[in-house]
């Protein structure tokens, strides 16, 4: 497993790889349209991979992915919003795998379940996600980048179940009965939802390993800025004590 920065993972397993919200090009400005840098992805995306899986379409998530599809080789999964900046891009249909979450995939090697989920609480939760236009032109604006929809995934690959989340939300019925042995969790604006870090702990089984995702600056090189994770830590220490908790480093490869 490899942090990409921002939300995105490189998860690689038994010779397949799968990639989550994978974004590298951290426009400095938000001003004019936004259009992924060829470079920069060139230089950190695989040269394979069999799969991305997009947890909602704003640009720190989405706008390098159908780049980086082609690239590798990758379907593209996610929302219909996901999906319409995919054909955009030039992405063929059978490369496209729209969901609304209920699916339990099984591909060649591994499988995916998605859930239907929810976007942090942006603007003290004022912020209700919308989803991009049917009739998108790309290149788009940073505002045209929607949320589409927020989903969560559960990957199963090499003998681990990852439990993967995109944004500092869920719904808890959706999770009941998962038992992942890696959780990948978004600590931004939890503190706007209620007891945010033990329901998410108690409800995925108290996961043995969790990682952090979504915690640098989106828009500066990385690694984004400093940050401090430390009360987040304390929390899932409080509440699942033995939980490890990890602050993964970028482009650095973790094995487990």
């Amino acid at each position: 497993m490899t942090y990409l920065g921002v939300a995105g993972w490189q998860i690689e397993g038994a010779g397949h790889t799968v990639l989550v919200d994978p974004y590298f090009t951290r426009p400095a400005s938000l001003d004019g349209v936004m259009v992924p840098d060829a470079e920069v992805i060139a230089k950190r995306s695989p040269v394979k991979a069999d799969l991305i899986v997009i947890g909602h379409s704003h640009v720190d998530h989405l706008l390098d992915a159908p780049t980086v599809a082609q690239r590798t080789g990758a379907q593209l999964m996610g929302s219909d919003s996901t999906v319409r900046v995919g054909k955009a891009s030039g992405m063929p249909d059978d490369k496209l795998i729209p969901v609304k979450g209920g699916e339990d995939y099984a591909f060649e090697g591994f499988s995916v379940r998605v859930m239907p989920s929810l976007h942090s609480a942006l603007s003290d939760k004022h912020t209700m996600g919308k989803p991009i236009a049917a009739d998108i032109q790309l290149p788009m604006t940073f505002e045209q980048y929607e949320e589409g929809g927020t989903l969560a995934y559960y990957l199963r690959l090499a003998g681990h179940e990852i439990f993967v989340m995109s944004t500092a939300n869920f719904i808890e019925g959706e999770l009941g009965g998962l038992r992942p042995d890696i959780a990948i969790i978004a600590p931004g604006l939890r503190e706007e939802i209620y007891d945010y870090t033990c329901r998410l702990m108690h409800v995925l089984g108290d996961p043995p390993v969790v990682l952090a995702t979504h915690f640098d600056d989106w828009k500066a090189p990385p690694p984004g800025g400093p940050y401090d994770l430390a009360q987040f830590i304390a929390e899932v220490k409080a509440c699942s004590p033995a939980t490890k908790v990890i602050v993964p480093t970028h482009f650095e490869r973790m094995a487990f």
